[in-house]
């Protein structure tokens, strides 16, 4: 067993996540526009998806996704008109008094959010793909549990990172924005990283 290419790993993993990309903005501007609380629940659902990823890898789905570029793009497809339903629906309900569910409920849709948001990306098995056979650290194990072990170590510090994100971010939000801000314009942020998000799928 080689640890250091795990350390490797686990220190590539971090970077990775702490690189700009669309999950890690959204959590932010979740954070500023919504609170801390929405931003974990969010973050939750979007590492939950990651495990889903793994999975795909080990059984070798994410294989035949990345031979068939019809089903590819179908997927792209559908992921990127995903994020536009999402900003058109923050659109007309912009001027609309929020509805007041129990935490249980919101918290649920928060979770099934960031899920989808994630396994509707399918660039995300594919850079699995391409990252873990990149470190194999076992000379005896199979190369299915050594990814679905890689898996497991991006997933806990993809949550560290994320929720460390959202609590630090909702602290930092005050120094920047006042309330007001986001209060009139929170909608306006959040449309624009939908269409990002939407743009960036399908690249």
């Amino acid at each position: 067993m080689h640890i250091e290419v795990l350390i490797t790993f686990f220190l590539s993993s971090v970077a990775l996540t702490l690189s700009p990309g669309p999950d890690i903005v959204y959590v932010i501007s979740q954070s500023f526009n919504r609170g801390k609380r929405a931003a974990i629940v969010i973050s939750l659902g979007l590492t939950t998806g990651l495990l889903f990823h793994t999975f795909f890898v080990v059984i070798g789905l994410s294989i035949l996704l990345s031979e068939n570029q019809n089903l590819f793009f179908l997927l792209k497809l559908i992921g990127s008109f995903y994020f536009i339903y999402l900003a058109f629906k923050v659109f007309t309900n912009r001027n609309n008094k929020i509805k007041i569910e129990s935490n249980k409920v919101e918290n649920v849709n928060f979770f099934k959010r960031g899920l989808l948001m994630n396994l509707l990306n399918p660039k995300v098995s594919l850079f699995f793909i391409a990252l873990f056979p990149g470190f194999i650290f076992h000379d005896n194990l199979s190369s299915q549990i050594q990814f679905l072990v890689l898996g497991l170590i991006f997933w806990i510090q993809a949550n560290l990172i994320f929720i460390a994100v959202s609590v630090f971010s909702n602290k930092l939000k005050g120094y920047f924005l006042n309330k007001s801000f986001f209060s009139k314009n929170g909608f306006v942020i959040e449309i624009c990283i939908y269409i990002f998000i939407s743009i960036w799928i399908l690249k």
